[in-house]
């Protein structure tokens, strides 16, 4: 089997999707786009990379890749390194900067904090409880990262359409003792 550099970055960006649970860990279909068929298919022919469906919920159901089954070993044997060093050291990090932030954004993700604790609203902040904040604030923390909008469909929900706070904003108010 001879890799070359477009092979290398394919095979990575397969591995990227390995603990991504919404695909099932594997690269989604529309994704390998990006890359020449003829390097999807040589890499099919040797092995390395199998294709699978991915189970959706809406019923698309579309093609995903995935790296065979010991495959991984086979090529860091044979000098490819799917560590992203740099992914690793941000991923890691634990500290939030508060640089961007004034005191009303910190308000409203601690007002989001607490919204969504109340067992009434199914984990979500409301957007009607939140309508006296501006929307360019909601807007700020949407686009840096810090919320989350979703939308919840069923019988049962009262408040289907809301915000939820990131991992990132969570460690922010861990970090500036304002969590609960």
């Amino acid at each position: 089997m001879i890799l070359t550099e477009q092979h290398v970055q394919i095979l990575k960006h397969i591995h990227a999707y390995t603990n991504v649970k919404r695909y099932h860990g594997m690269l989604p279909e529309r994704e390998a786009l990006a890359y020449d068929d003829k390097v999807l298919e040589y890499l099919k022919e040797c092995g390395v990379v199998e294709e699978g469906i991915i189970i959706t919920s809406c019923g698309s159901n579309p093609k995903g890749f995935r790296l065979a089954e010991g495959a991984r070993h086979e090529l860091e044997s044979l000098g490819i390194d799917f560590t992203d060093k740099g992914w690793e050291k941000v991923r890691n990090d634990d500290y939030v900067a508060l640089d961007q932030l004034d005191k009303e954004h910190i308000e409203l993700l601690r007002d989001i904090y607490h919204l969504s604790k109340v067992s009434r609203f199914c984990g979500v902040a409301p957007c009607e409880m939140l309508e006296d904040y501006e929307r360019t604030l909601l807007r700020m923390l949407y686009d840096m990262g810090y919320v989350f909008h979703i939308k919840l469909k069923g019988k049962n929900v009262r408040h289907g359409d809301g915000y939820v706070l990131s991992d990132k904003a969570m460690r922010l108010l861990r970090q500036s003792g304002m969590e609960g």
